[in-house]
């Protein structure tokens, strides 16, 4: 298996917008549908794979690519978002492709870019996201006690635990 990180492009939209509407992407992001194709478009094309990363809040979005046999196969995406705090990278794997390694390497590939714009790096997980949690303490992200509310317009309130790098990965 071969896994990279393809920095976005504005003709990734298509791709990206699949990943996004897998249910266990609406589920762990707080939706409770599909979201708004047009209204993410937007989004999108502010934090593609070479946008700006400099204030708190900028973001930057990479498909998660799996070489095969047949071609490149987009497996989910990894997000990079500044922080006033540091560098908080966001994951999904879709649910066809989850247990097989993925989510893993493609977390080591973010911590790999993450570090060129801050050594302060962490992830935030629902508590009830024990995928994801393993992924992270896998990749030598240490469970804190530190929780922050994001408020979404379909479900409200989500907590979510900030789990911070410690150390290098081997």
């Amino acid at each position: 298996m071969e896994l990279y990180l393809k920095p976005t492009t504005a003709d990734d939209y298509d791709a990206y917008y699949t990943i996004r509407c897998s249910p266990g992407d609406i589920y762990w992001n707080g939706y409770l549908s599909e979201p708004d194709k047009e209204g993410f478009r937007k989004l999108f094309l502010e934090r593609l794979g070479d946008a700006r990363f400099e204030q708190p809040e900028d973001r930057r979005l990479f498909l998660i690519q799996v070489r095969t046999e047949t071609g490149d196969d987009s497996v989910g995406f990894l997000q990079l978002i500044k922080r006033e705090d540091g560098v908080d990278i966001g994951y999904t794997v879709t649910e066809i492709n989850q247990k097989r390694g993925y989510a893993t390497e493609a977390l080591k590939l973010g911590i790999q870019l993450a570090r060129q714009f801050d050594d302060s790096i962490y992830v935030q997980i629902r508590d009830d996201n024990i995928a994801s949690q393993h992924v992270a303490l896998k990749c030598k992200f240490i469970r804190t006690e530190e929780y922050t509310e994001h408020e979404y317009p379909e479900v409200g309130k989500v907590k979510l635990r900030k789990y911070k790098l410690q150390g290098n990965l081997p």
